[in-house]
């Protein structure tokens, strides 16, 4: 009896101990799967559930790319990029479709939009905060339908491209900045009173256009941002472009500045010398107008420096002239839905008066550069499409009917029209792209 019961505290201490190391076991497990990274944790579920698996579910590979894109570099348009790339451009991360090189990330069908970069700069005060002033103005002028003409200062012997009887602004183009806050002389400035002279006998307005994209084939947004650097040298660049204004006898300034950024300083610096222009020419009765993004892009998504033509510039200045152009080469270059899409950013969502919105119309092709005159006249019956074969290239513009109906649109829903640019197009009455919004705006 005593041998039995010494048995069975024997088996009954080995089966404790056994039981207790089990448990030790799975708190111990439990513990180090816990201690794993996240993307760890689902490499051993997915390796239990799927053996065929490379240890990584979908989920988890999600996780692992979130980490990476906190260190993507900013794009480069020399650099070669492979489909899956990222990168960080304009304060968003876009990754790469497949192999490309110099296409830029918010304009190319190459690049995946993937959002705000975590911890990127936040829109800059006056795009929420104020509310836009949507009263009729008391010069009742602006609300009038409005067809503006950019005229290059290097055509000088474009004159006749001008045509009164449609044209009620005209954007003489450009007056270049230096980093030091002045202006350069303003090119062929004769021709400049001629047109001056010749606008005001017809009762139309000439407003001097400062920057543009680039002069000698260098892009001016770092001379702006160095002219605005700091408020002496914003008074100062204010005074350069009041007094050419003055000395020509212009009717206003069009601001070009291609283009303020929200990341940066470059949207405050924008908005400091635009309030001191505002208050410097309405005082005179002068007109103050600005070139801005389309908004959007093709596709609809927001421009993300859209947002730096704050709500306090957008109060300050009479109206915009919208560059709904350049969404791309071939067919998203300008298409009738592209303008659309600008027109409901700048209006609707940005809550501006229908007064203050003009939309921009190309009188060129991409991606040949080429003007619509110079199509016409090697393809005759360019003047009926969007798009032909021109020196073995597939070009895309804005035919007859896409400008009617542009035109129409504006007419309806926006402030005016506004052309890039005059000497563009044909000495054609009958295939005149400006004719033809002649005929619709009446």
């Amino acid at each position: 009896m005593k041998m039995k019961q010494k048995l069975s505290y024997v088996l009954g201490g080995f089966l404790l101990g056994v039981i207790l190391t089990a448990v030790i076991l799975l708190n111990i497990n439990k513990k180090s799967s816990e201690s794993l990274p996240i993307a760890s944790q689902e490499s051993q579920t997915e390796s239990q559930t799927n053996p065929s698996s490379n240890g990584l579910d979908e989920t988890s590979s999600h996780v692992a790319a979130a980490v990476d894109t906190k260190k993507v570099k900013t794009w480069d348009s020399a650099s070669v990029y492979t489909g899956g790339a990222i990168v960080s451009y304009q304060g968003r991360q876009y990754r790469a479709k497949w192999w490309t090189q110099g296409e830029l990330p918010d304009t190319s069908d190459v690049w995946e939009n993937l959002g705000v970069l975590e911890g990127e700069a936040v829109q800059p005060q006056g795009t929420d905060n104020v509310p836009i002033d949507a009263s009729t103005p008391q010069n009742t002028e602006l609300t009038d339908f409005k067809v503006v003409g950019y005229y290059p200062a290097w055509k000088p012997d474009k004159l006749s491209a001008i045509d009164f009887s449609i044209i009620t602004h005209i954007c003489y183009a450009f007056a270049i900045p230096t980093p030091d806050g002045a202006l350069l002389d303003l090119q062929n400035p004769d021709t400049a009173r001629t047109i001056l002279q010749s606008a005001h006998a017809n009762g139309a307005k000439v407003l001097l256009s400062v920057g543009g994209w680039s002069y000698n084939d260098i892009p001016l947004e770092n001379v702006f941002v160095e002219a605005t650097a700091n408020e002496t040298k914003i008074r100062q660049f204010a005074e350069s472009i009041l007094s050419m204004c003055e000395t020509y006898g212009f009717d206003g300034v069009d601001m070009d500045w291609e283009h303020p950024r929200v990341d940066g300083t470059s949207a405050k610096q924008y908005e400091s010398l635009m309030l001191l222009l505002s208050e410097r020419l309405h005082a005179q009765g002068k007109l103050l107008t600005a070139a801005v993004l389309s908004g959007v892009t093709v596709d609809g998504n927001i421009y993300y420096d859209a947002a730096a033509h704050t709500n306090v510039v957008l109060n300050a200045v009479d109206f915009i002239n919208v560059m709904a152009y350049d969404g791309g080469d071939g067919e998203r270059h300008s298409s009738y839905s592209f303008a659309v899409n600008c027109g409901t950013y700048w209006k609707d969502t940005r809550g501006l008066p229908a007064y203050k919105v003009v939309m921009g119309m190309p009188f060129y092709a991409r991606p040949s550069w080429e003007s619509y005159g110079i199509i016409l006249e090697s393809v005759p019956k360019a003047s009926d499409m969007d798009c032909v074969s021109y020196n073995g290239m597939e070009v895309y513009y804005n035919g007859l009917d896409t400008i009617t109906a542009k035109t129409r649109y504006a007419k309806e829903n926006l402030g005016g029209v506004m052309v890039w640019e005059l000497t563009q197009d044909t000495s054609d009455p009958d295939k005149s792209l400006l004719q033809a919004i002649g005929r619709e705006s009446k």
